[in-house]
């Protein structure tokens, strides 16, 4: 097996998260598998296609979230790149 070719370190997760569009459509649940300084890899509960841009809901509430760009979709596979430096809280 080859080195290590990511920029970050990624750690091993298993978080449930809710995923929404920008516009506020509901897309689904997902489980944070792994998660580094810049994105995070999800699995869906269903192999819905995603849009490009999608806003994950982290908190049980809604309130705490991330921005997320879709960089890449394999069935119910996703890997994501934050948009902003930092999960946000919604005043």
């Amino acid at each position: 097996m080859g080195a290590e070719q990511r920029k970050n370190v990624r750690r091993l997760v298993r978080q449930g998260a809710r995923m929404i569009g920008v516009d506020g459509q509901t897309l689904g649940a997902c489980t944070m598998v792994d998660v580094s300084a810049t994105g995070m890899r999800l699995i869906l509960e269903t192999p819905a296609a995603l849009p490009d841009h999608i806003i994950l809901l982290l908190s049980h509430d809604g309130q705490l979230r991330r921005q997320c760009s879709v960089a890449w979709q394999s069935g119910t596979t996703a890997g994501v790149h934050f948009i902003s430096g930092r999960a946000t809280k919604r005043s």
